[in-house]
Parts: structure tokens; C-alpha cells; sequence
């Protein structure tokens, strides 16, 4: 049987994902600042290879994950091609190392406050039920009202997870707030400079988790949880979300 110290751990593939992210993110803010227009063709990943200084691989993978995205399209025998741009907004409220982290960070938000708001459903009280429609109110109030809202935002999500009544969600929500601040900063400025149907649609996604929750829902917590998370995150990668 082997012991601890006979299990040999590579950090080959964590340092190529980050890399990936890193380009990823780079690419994604080219696309944000007008560097390459709809229907343009890409470098080819050898360009961008020695452009980047990495390896075709991960100049392969950052691409796959742009085109997951939808803003790009990969033809064969033609070459990678714009297919739709991120709001020119982004580039001027964060920078790739960070966009890569916000990215990062969406993943584990996903799998932490899609289950939160589930068990959330399962056991709210009145008391969270109170806390959270309160920080709904004072976000639509600070929304409508021309301002960002973020704090109330990230409070809505942290009361949510608080009403699961495991203490762990919220330490893990509370450890990951500067990077939810960052995405919500992004999104809300972008939301703000739009129209009031954009903003009207966010503030709807927050009343169906609320709604759902309060009724004990937990599917449908679970559901419109997800349908959010989802949706914020095309509202900064896609300027036509």
C-alpha cells in the first residue's frame, strides 16, 4: 500500500490551467477594446504562441474555453474567426490577472451557491426570510435609484447563505467576496450604462431566487440560482447579453 510520501504530485497541470486562464483572459480584453472586430480572424495559434510566449497547448486550451463562450469560431482549414465581442466596458474596470480569477471563481460559485440556495429552500425561517428580502429591498431601492447596489447584492447572496444553516457556506461565500465584488462591479457598471430593461432583468433574477426560497422550493431555488450565476456571467463576457 502507499504510504504519503509515495504519491508523487505533479503541479504541471495547475500551472497550465492558470496559464490557459491567463491567456484566456488577455484575449478576452483584446476582443473588450476593439483590437480585433466581429467577423476578424485571429492569429493563428503559433502567432499567438510566440506572441504570448507560451505553448501551442495553451494557447489551444485558452482558445477552447473562447469559444465555449461563443465569442469565437474555430473553421477548419480556415482559421479562428470573432464571432461576437465582450462589452468594451470590462477593460476599463479590471485587468486579465484579475478577469482570469473572476472566471476561476465562477466555477466554485457555482457548485457553492446553486446547492446553497437548494438547502436554503429546505430550511428557511422567518428570520431569513426577513433578512433576505431585506437585502433584495435595499438593492432594488440603490438599483432604481441610479447607484450600483453591490453591497446589497453580495448580502442578499451571503443571508441565502446563511439561511442553509451551515456556517461553512458562509465562511466559504465571506472568503470569496472580494472576487464576487470584482464580477459584481464589472456586471453592475455595465448594467447601469444599459438599458432599464437590463437592469429591470437583474433585479427580476433576484426576486425568483427569493420567491423560490421562500416558498420552500429547493428545485426551483436551485434552478433560478443557476439560471443567475449563468446569466451574470454572459452580461460580462457578451455585450449582447
Amino acid at each position: 500500500m502507499n504510504t504519503p510520501t509515495d504519491i508523487a504530485v505533479s503541479a504541471t497541470p495547475l500551472r497550465k490551467r492558470r496559464l490557459a486562464d491567463e491567456i484566456y483572459a488577455q484575449i478576452l480584453l483584446q476582443l473588450s477594446t476593439g483590437q480585433y472586430r466581429i467577423g476578424a480572424r485571429l492569429p493563428t495559434e503559433k502567432e499567438l504562441s510566440a506572441s504570448f510566449d507560451v505553448s501551442r497547448p495553451v494557447v489551444r486550451e485558452a482558445l477552447q474555453h473562447l469559444q465555449n463562450d461563443g465569442l469565437i469560431d474555430a473553421r477548419r482549414g480556415s482559421g479562428t474567426f470573432v464571432r461576437r465581442l465582450p462589452p468594451h466596458e470590462m477593460a476599463h474596470y479590471t485587468e486579465d490577472a484579475r478577469i482570469a480569477q473572476y472566471m476561476r471563481a465562477y466555477e466554485v460559485r457555482r457548485g457553492l451557491e446553486v446547492e446553497a440556495a437548494r438547502l436554503a429552500a429546505l430550511r428557511i425561517n422567518q428570520a431569513h426570510r426577513r433578512r433576505i428580502g431585506q437585502a433584495l429591498s435595499v438593492m432594488e431601492e440603490t438599483m432604481r435609484g441610479g447607484e450600483d447596489g453591490l453591497e446589497a447584492d453580495f448580502l442578499f447572496h451571503l443571508e441565502i447563505a446563511r439561511a442553509t444553516e451551515n456556517d461553512l457556506f458562509e465562511k466559504q461565500l465571506l472568503f470569496l467576496r472580494p472576487d464576487m465584488m470584482g464580477t459584481m462591479r464589472i456586471a453592475s457598471t455595465i448594467t447601469v450604462k444599459r438599458s432599464s430593461d437590463r437592469k429591470e432583468r437583474v433585479l427580476q433574477e433576484h426576486r425568483d431566487i427569493f420567491q423560490a426560497i421562500s416558498a420552500g422550493d429547493a428545485e426551483l431555488a436551485k434552478l433560478y440560482m443557476q439560471y443567475h450565476l449563468t446569466s451574470v456571467r454572459n452580461r460580462i463576457i457578451d455585450d449582447a447579453n
